[in-house]
Order: C-alpha cells, then sequence, then structure tokens
C-alpha cells in the first residue's frame, strides 16, 4: 500500500459517526482538564505536607540542642526570615536548620554522600551562629550538650 495515496485521502464520516467521534474528543478533553486539576491539587497537598514536616524537624531538632522556639514560632520566623535579623541563637539555629534541609530537598538526586559534603552542609547549618565560627565546616573537638527544658523551664 503506498503510504503517500492514503495520507492524502480525506475520512469521510456520516454525520452520526462525525457526532459520536466529537462526543468522544469532548469526553476525553474534559478528562484531561479533570486530571490537570487532580495534579494541581495533590502538588497543593503535598507542599503542605513538606512544610509541615520540615517546621515539626526543624523544631524537634532545634530544641534537642536547646532552643525554646514552637513550631508555630518557628513557621512565623521562617515566614518572615528574609525581612528579619537574625536575633537570638534559637532564631539563628532555625534558618541554619532550615537553608541545610533545603538544599538537602532540592539536591538529593545529585548529592553524592562523602564526609567533604557532610562537612559542607555542617558549614550550612552553622553558617549564621558567631557562637560557633571555630568548628563550623569541621569537626567538633568539645563535648556536646543536649538538653531537655520541661514546660516550668526547669
Amino acid at each position: 500500500m503506498d503510504m503517500s495515496k492514503s495520507i492524502n485521502n480525506k475520512l469521510e464520516f456520516s454525520g452520526a459517526v462525525y457526532q459520536q467521534i466529537t462526543q468522544k474528543l469532548s469526553v476525553i478533553d474534559s478528562f484531561k482538564g479533570n486530571w490537570k486539576a487532580i495534579e494541581n491539587s495533590d502538588s497543593k497537598y503535598l507542599k503542605e505536607l513538606r512544610k509541615i514536616a520540615t517546621i515539626e524537624s526543624i523544631g524537634s531538632s532545634t530544641r534537642i540542642e536547646g532552643a525554646t522556639l514552637t513550631d508555630e514560632e518557628v513557621a512565623k520566623l521562617l515566614k518572615s526570615v528574609k525581612i528579619t535579623k537574625l536575633q537570638s541563637r534559637d532564631e539563628q539555629e532555625v534558618v541554619e536548620y532550615y537553608e541545610a534541609l533545603e538544599v538537602i530537598l532540592e539536591n538529593y538526586r545529585d548529592i553524592k554522600l562523602s564526609e567533604r559534603y557532610i562537612h559542607h552542609l555542617h558549614g550550612i547549618l552553622l553558617k549564621h551562629s558567631h557562637k560557633d565560627q571555630t568548628h563550623k565546616g569541621r569537626y567538633k573537638n568539645l563535648s556536646n550538650q543536649v538538653v531537655a527544658n520541661y514546660p516550668d523551664g526547669t
């Protein structure tokens, strides 16, 4: 069969068949629109879940190190971090942790886990901390304290 002849042939349908084809295409187009709406909706929920997980992770991890910010305070700080001057050690730790976590989440496919990369992440974790500049991006030579603070302050 010569393809060039068949390509040039125009398909002709009866009115009823043409109407059925149009209806089927309409259903497909409607499905495509609904699918895009579902994809956008799921993406919104996934972004919200990531935000919640990030805030809770940052709050928990920095509290282990003695920070006192609640998850709500962490969320508020992260919303205003671009316009806020970091006043306290707690604020510095939250922002540093967030920045390191973002680097990991955005690059996890390409990260080659190595001692050098871990030191790089450690440098990000201590970027804003004036107190920790002596060991930023290197092994710490001093012991580390893990703190538990109870609601009454003890």
